[in-house]
């Protein structure tokens, strides 16, 4: 799911960004494609959360009856302190490269990327 929080900053170019991610693996998959700068006033911040499991009895028909996500990948891209961007998606599975590569490319899909590694 894409979200554009504010269409001005979404439409400027971006030819830099720093990123925030705690987790290494996630933090590694990215600096292959894209070479982040910590000077840079706009930022990819990457947030991910594996094993969910629900205890919610009233959710016992959507865990039956679907695929109820066990994990999710979030990218939101901020300029300053003004979220400008998000993208979300739920995952049946362990978050992998191949998930937070694809990710990565769809928010460069989305934006107006100048700068390519």
């Amino acid at each position: 799911m894409v979200n554009i929080f504010n269409e001005k900053i979404a439409k400027e170019e971006i030819t830099c960004m720093k990123l925030v991610v705690f987790d290494k693996d996630v933090k590694e998959t990215l600096q292959e494609l894209y070479s982040f700068d910590e000077s840079c006033d706009k930022w990819l911040e990457v947030s991910l959360k594996s094993s969910i499991t629900c205890n919610s009895n009233q959710n016992v028909d959507k865990k039956i009856l679907s695929n109820f996500p066990s994990s999710y990948l979030r990218m939101q891209l901020y300029k300053g302190k003004i979220l400008f961007f998000s993208y979300y998606i739920d995952l049946e599975e362990e978050v992998s490269k191949k998930d937070v590569k694809n990710a990565f490319l769809r928010v460069q899909k989305e934006l107006n990327f100048k700068e390519k590694k």
